[in-house]
């Protein structure tokens, strides 16, 4: 037998297991998935926020942005000699 072959049906008997187990606790099944759903929709929902966070960042940063004039050099004309 290979390693994934292996691999593959110890997961599909702790699949097994697990529905199983589901239907005999099905109350601790259900809160179960909802930590999932409600970690997951948290870990959404914290990635949205980061990412405007740097959006807001970024528009900041380039709204604070004053370009600076160059100087313009004094030139002494001809017609200005002492």
């Amino acid at each position: 037998m290979s390693t994934t072959l292996s691999v593959i049906i110890v997961l599909e008997v702790l699949f097994t297991l697990f529905i199983a187990w589901g239907i005999m606790h099905e109350e601790r099944f259900v809160a179960f998935e909802d930590k999932i759903i409600f970690a997951v929709l948290r870990k959404i929902r914290r990635s949205r926020a980061k990412r405007e966070y740097m959006r807001r960042e970024k528009l900041n940063a380039a709204a604070e942005y004053t370009p600076v004039k160059p100087v313009a050099k004094k030139t002494l004309s001809r017609d200005t000699a002492a």
